[in-house]
């Protein structure tokens, strides 16, 4: 029993020694400032995963995510990657949601730009395609310079130059402008 105890000891004491090796040769490979000159100079935080909810009166008005956020103090301004937004009591679009590759977030300002692939789903059923949108959370905003293609339930239509007023659930398209309605079922 006696030299069961001293073999425990001694192969636990071994286990901890390999360990403490091994983590002291990792952490010998690379030097602190090699690893600080390896990131990017402009950016000051970066985030994997980003949830952001912007609340107002007590109440979310949106909800940002994505993937991967480097923040830029300088510019105030956090780059982001794999953008899911969510505008929640969008007037008569009820909850809008939007997704795209890329985006921008200026927190200060509640101003958010997303580029490549965006899609915009309103609550009911509107699918809006572009590959640049701007939202004004000041405002409550959504404009676009680019062509935007628009399919409803009963409805296809097309332009460039979006307009939404989310609180008067008004859309305006400014010029080359083709809408297709489909009879009712």
């Amino acid at each position: 029993m006696f030299n069961l105890r001293r073999l425990l000891a001694v192969l636990i004491l071994i286990a901890v020694l390999a360990l403490g090796i091994v983590i002291w040769r990792h952490l010998q490979q690379q030097s602190p400032l090699e690893i600080l000159e390896a990131l990017p100079t402009q950016v000051d935080l970066s985030l994997e995963k980003l949830h952001y909810t912007q609340n107002e009166e007590g109440k979310r008005s949106w909800t940002l995510d994505a993937d991967k956020a480097e923040y830029r103090r300088d510019e105030k301004q956090a780059l982001l990657e794999a953008v899911h937004l969510i505008l929640y009591e969008a007037g008569r679009f009820g909850e809008v949601t939007l997704t795209a590759e890329h985006g921008s977030l200026e927190q200060e300002t509640l101003q958010v730009d997303v580029w490549g692939k965006v899609e915009v789903v309103t609550a009911s059923g509107e699918h809006l395609y572009t590959e640049r949108l701007h939202y004004d959370g000041q405002q409550r905003l959504i404009t676009s310079e680019d062509h935007v293609r628009m399919i409803g339930p009963r409805m296809e239509l097309t332009g460039t130059g979006l307009w939404v007023d989310l609180d008067l659930g008004q859309l305006r398209l400014s010029k080359n402008v083709w809408l297709l309605l489909l009879p009712q079922e």
